[in-house]
């Protein structure tokens, strides 16, 4: 039986053309290399090693460190044990990941635990997200925190942290294509929509949601726009407010602007004005202005000036008018009645009432006098005339002033009517 045995064994390896040379084998060669324990030497044909599948690979109880199998299904390939996890062994196929229990396979995975698979990094470098090799996604959990999610968003920012070659911008998040495309140093911004901040360059601070939001935006900071187009051409101009469709939507550089409502200031390059209601302020070109309307219209229903002026006209006052009544320096401008169940009018001083009618120097006018003016003016004196009162308009203050003016002179006419009256009956009895 022992003879049997060996005479086999010779046989097998006449017949695989093994030669042993020392301490190593050869296996096609009689000359085996000295390195090698065991070398395969074939023009012809390879070396088989198992072939089996993941469920049967992840079967083996115990495997060695070293041990080699091929895999046929999901990510198939060569796999080695390396004492805790089994690896790899091609390039490719380590590349898309090892499907096994810690790792992310192409077609899916169950049993996961979220404490301990993830998808990400182990150290401070980027996560970059792409698509055709186009980058769609980047997530900077370094100093830099920047989250960018959509085509070519954040596309500047460069996967060892800093951005561009201007400087580095952090804590930023961008969703939508090409949000944030071009930040540089810009911190602190969030822009989601399409184009939203596209420009954008080293503007801190901003929210930019809707298509093209703050698009043009390079500099300016602390801006909030709400809707597509909103704040779209800024560029330099900090501290603003739009909500709804293209409102600020043409100004460049105009700071501390508030606009609500569509199109409200869509034209408008002044600052710190206040627009509300759709398209409001449209092409106001100057600043500390208020406009609340529904229409793109220079005379709206509430119009006011926060400049020098400080004034407010209600009821469509036209452009005309209010040049006309602010120059005499009034604050409230009404077209149109008025109701109200109360008017105060105060008076600056004791000077601008008529009791000084009865002070002791007062040059009380002969009545003679008087009809001779009455004849040449038509109107009573130092009393505005009919086409003065049409040209100025009426104070209440100063024309009750005057009136009273008059009562308390005509008083004084009676007084000296009646003495002599008196006079006269005295005479008469005697």
């Amino acid at each position: 039986m022992k003879s049997k045995i060996l005479l086999s064994l010779a046989l097998a390896m006449s017949v695989m053309g093994a030669f042993a040379q020392k301490d190593n084998v050869g296996i096609g060669t009689t000359k085996p290399d000295q390195s090698a324990a065991l070398e395969i030497s074939s023009s012809n044909k390879g070396l088989l090693t198992p072939r089996m599948s993941l469920q049967q690979r992840n079967a083996i109880q115990n495997p060695a460190m070293g041990l080699i199998v091929y895999q046929t299904d999901l990510l198939s390939g060569f796999y080695f044990y390396d004492g805790k996890d089994w690896k790899s062994m091609t390039s490719e196929t380590g590349a898309k990941s090892v499907a096994d229990a810690n790792n992310w396979g192409l077609t899916g995975n169950s049993g996961t635990n979220p404490s301990t698979n993830f998808i990400g990094t182990t150290d401070t470098q980027p996560l970059v997200i792409k698509v055709n090799n186009i980058q769609y996604g980047f997530v900077d959990a370094s100093i830099y925190q920047n989250l960018f999610l959509g085509y070519l968003s954040g596309a500047l920012t460069t996967p060892n942290g800093s951005v561009g070659t201007f400087g580095s911008g952090s804590q930023n998040i961008a969703l939508g294509g090409n949000a944030l495309r071009l930040n540089t140093t810009g911190a602190n911004n969030i822009a989601i929509g399409s184009f939203s901040m596209f420009n954008n360059l080293g503007g801190a601070g901003n929210l930019a949601i809707g298509l093209s939001s703050l698009q043009e935006n390079r500099i300016g900071s602390n801006n909030t726009a709400i809707g597509a187009g909103a704040l779209a051409l800024n560029q330099s101009g900090s501290n603003s407010l739009a909500i709804g469709f293209q409102a600020l939507y043409t100004g460049t550089a105009g700071q501390d602007n508030v606009a609500i409502g569509p199109r409200a200031g869509f034209n408008a390059t002044g600052s710190n004005n206040l627009f509300i209601g759709s398209e409001a302020g449209f092409n106001e070109s100057g600043s500390s202005k208020l406009y609340i309307a529904n229409s793109n219209t220079a005379t709206p229903l509430i119009y006011g000036d926060f400049g020098t002026t400080k004034y407010l006209a209600i009821g469509e006052v036209a452009v005309a008018d209010r040049a006309a009544a602010t120059s005499g320096g009034y604050r409230l401008l009404v077209k149109g009645g008025m109701i109200t169940e109360k008017i105060k009018v105060a008076v600056a001083g004791s000077a601008d009432w008529a009791d000084y009618v009865f002070e002791n120097d007062y040059k009380l006018m002969p009545l003679d006098k008087v009809e001779e003016f009455l004849k040449a003016n038509k109107h009573l004196p130092n009393v505005p005339s009919a086409d003065e009162m049409v040209k100025n308009g009426l104070d209440v203050m100063k024309t009750n002033a005057k009136l009273l003016e008059k009562i308390e002179e005509l008083t004084l006419y009676m007084i000296e009517l009646n003495k002599e009256l008196k006079e006269l009956k005295n005479h008469k009895n005697k």
